[in-house]
């Protein structure tokens, strides 16, 4: 039988699973349609980590969700029982002196984050030195040490929300790929799947991150999916890569490109990833594969920055897909023309770490209530100098030929 949800949403990802939360607790009957298993493999999320930071240059308001996004995963760990946020703090490494680059990322991040009330450390070269010694401090000689920071398990965590959202009576179905909405006098009254299921809804929230442009081609001129290299290395001495000697970090990000992590207990790896402008793919149809050019341009960072990794095997290698809209905000409003429709994307590659806040919004949004944060993320038009706004995105991409 065809049942009757107050709300379905389409997308098992971090925007899917914490609205699903916010309405169930609000007890409306909500339901949740995924491709595949949860999370699904390749999914954005699909990974042992996500940076948790509130390090975004002058953008106050991202600083502030981000930081009430930390509180929220601390609750989680309260409420699961588990550390699905490990706070080992954020260093960002500078390759120059701070007092050199005062209108720069870092240094903005700064003044950002401790308006909010924070404590960070100025780290000059010799405090680098005494602090993080495994890094290259001929290359990089100050940097900003935040205490309140980390990384978020990102696979367990999506694991651990949609265990809890079937506990508040939310309806799962996995493997049910939608690509109809039915809608009647323009107000949407539910999805048909490749599968052959139908199902009815009094609203639809679409949060398919990089399919959502595809189920909805009217977004297809404001997001698109963009693709950003991912790598596992196996550390020959890992106590040397373990916290609090060495913690996640940015290594001048917004001109490098490139972020990382501690060592993983479990998997015994050390990840890094590169966070610029990828290059835009289709989500099914692109070939994801790291090329050889990626992994040289990789070792020559490497080599560079940690030079106790240089010769580290690389175990594992992922295309991390971002869904990205062309200023680099979210996209989450109601639809502007089809009723009972709210989209729930654009995460921009920043979209994981604000988990707890972002179920608030969305489910919010929906309901046609107010909330928190401003209406920067609201549907919106782009002309032709529309940019990426994420002051921590590097503006170069990786090259990639073969």
């Amino acid at each position: 039988m065809n049942k009757l949800y107050d709300f379905l949403i389409v997308g098992a990802g971090i925007f899917g699973l914490t609205t699903a939360i916010e309405l169930a607790k609000q007890k409306y009957r909500v339901a949740i349609l995924n491709p595949d298993s949860i999370p699904h493999p390749l999914a954005a999320s699909t990974d042992i980590s996500k940076v948790v930071r509130m390090e975004y240059g002058g953008d106050r308001e991202y600083a502030l969700m981000a930081s009430r996004a930390i509180e929220g995963w601390k609750a989680w760990n309260e409420l699961f029982g588990e550390s699905l946020y490990h706070e080992t703090g954020l260093l960002m490494a500078s390759k120059s002196p701070l007092s050199e680059n005062k209108g720069g990322f870092i240094w903005q991040s700064y003044e950002s984050v401790t308006s909010l009330g924070y404590s960070l450390e100025i780290l000059d070269r010799q405090a680098m030195q005494q602090r993080f010694p495994r890094w290259n401090h001929e290359q990089y000689v100050a940097g900003v040490f935040n205490p309140v920071a980390g990384y978020a398990a990102s696979g367990k965590a999506i694991v651990a929300l949609a265990n809890y959202v079937q506990t508040l009576g939310v309806e799962i179905c996995e493997g049910q790929l939608v690509h109809t909405i039915y809608y009647e006098n323009g107000k949407v009254t539910g999805v048909k799947t490749r599968e052959g299921s139908t199902f009815s809804c009094g609203h639809l929230i679409v949060s398919a991150g990089a399919h959502t442009p595809y189920l909805l081609p009217e977004l297809h001129d404001k997001m698109y999916a963009s693709g950003h290299a991912v790598f596992h290395v196996r550390p020959e001495h890992p106590h040397l890569f373990q916290a609090p000697d060495f913690t996640v970090f940015m290594a001048d990000i917004s001109e490098t490109g490139w972020y990382g992590f501690p060592l993983h207990l479990a998997e015994g790896v050390v990840k890094l990833g590169h966070h610029g402008i990828g290059y835009r793919m289709h989500p099914d149809k692109d070939d994801r594969r790291i090329t050889d050019t990626e992994v040289d341009d990789f070792r020559s960072f490497i080599a560079k920055t940690l030079p106790d990794l240089a010769k580290a095997p690389i175990v594992y290698t992922r295309r991390c897909l971002y869904t990205d809209t062309l200023d680099g905000h979210f996209w989450i409003d109601r639809h502007p023309e089809k009723q009972g429709l709210t989209i729930a994307s654009g995460g921009s590659g920043h979209g994981f770490k604000m988990g707890p806040e972002l179920g608030k919004i969305v489910a919010a949004t929906a309901l046609g209530e107010a909330h928190a944060y401003s209406d920067r993320y609201r549907w919106r038009e782009f002309n032709a100098q529309a940019v990426n706004m994420e002051a921590a995105r590097a503006k170069t991409k990786n090259r990639l030929k073969h």
